[in-house]
């Protein structure tokens, strides 16, 4: 039976799991967009018995989302790790941590997908729960209009993190660098960029917490510290703000011009539009 491991940014948490998943979905539901601070969300469901936890977890804790339903982060990089399987169900695995591993059979929730993101390949398609699937669907939050000069509203998953951007996007990204996965633990993170002024945290910026890779030169994950949601990164020394467009409750009236470090991509995600694709950074 074939092992997959996965882990999160920082190493701390790792997992491996065996055989093929019972199933395996992307979700487009606003809790995991938020949650990931991505277009979607894509998990696999394992039973626990071909599941096991392989690093410290000292630094693992977990957010109710919804009563019942935990998600799982690292505290220490803010990755979104395996939850469940403690009373017997399924540990949902988010794909986005393994470069390898068995591809999604189908997108669920599609009624709550972000307007800024395309679906172009041939998986099903399903409103809410795919037919073979139930549970309790959270209805979406209502906004109230957005204010003068705000060109989109943003937030965490728990609400303790608001933040406003005040500037059209310089440009958006769909990047697919090993960073990029483990960080927001999905296929790809669509990030958009202004200058260091065109966003400001409006509501628990004592909530944002950062994490950079030894390694990285300027490579920095912001995410909640009580959800683990992604959330903006302002870089102030060179002048600019990595805005993660699943955070946004808003739309932003833009999308993703390209594709990015895609010799990095998982190799169980197909990209299926027509945007342009560069193997390392921007050209």
């Amino acid at each position: 039976m074939t092992s997959h491991t996965g882990s999160c940014l920082c190493g701390n948490i790792a997992w491996t799991f065996s055989g093929t998943p019972d199933a395996a979905y992307h979700c487009h539901c606003a809790m995991c967009r938020k949650a990931h601070g991505a277009a979607f969300g894509t998990y696999y469901f394992v039973p626990a018995d071909r599941f096991s936890w392989t690093g410290s977890n000292d630094t693992l804790v977990a957010y109710e989302s919804s009563p019942g339903v935990e998600r799982a982060f690292c505290s220490k990089c803010g990755s979104m790790v395996p939850s469940g399987g403690e009373r017997g169900e399924s540990v949902a695995i988010p794909a986005g941590s393994h470069t390898h591993g068995p591809g999604a059979s189908a997108h669920i929730f599609v009624a709550s997908k972000a307007p800024w993101h395309r679906i172009t390949d041939a998986l099903p398609q399903y409103e809410e729960f795919s037919p073979s699937e139930e549970g309790t669907v959270i209805a979406d939050r209502e906004l109230p209009p957005r204010p003068d000069g705000v060109v989109a509203r943003g937030s965490c998953l728990c609400g303790a993190v608001a933040f406003e951007v005040l500037e059209p996007f310089k440009v958006v990204h769909n990047c697919h660098c090993s960073r990029c996965r483990r960080a927001r633990a999905a296929a790809f993170t669509t990030n958009g960029f202004t200058s260091a002024d065109g966003v400001r945290f409006t509501r628990g910026e004592e909530h944002l917490r950062i994490y950079k890779p030894p390694e990285a030169s300027r490579f920095t994950h912001a995410f909640c510290d009580r959800c683990g949601s992604g959330l903006p990164r302002i870089n102030r020394e060179h002048g600019y703000a990595t805005i993660p467009l699943g955070a946004l409750d808003d739309d932003p009236g833009q999308g993703p011009v390209d594709h990015i470090y895609v010799d990095d991509k998982a190799d169980w995600y197909e990209i299926g539009d027509t945007l342009p694709c560069f193997p390392q950074g921007p050209g």
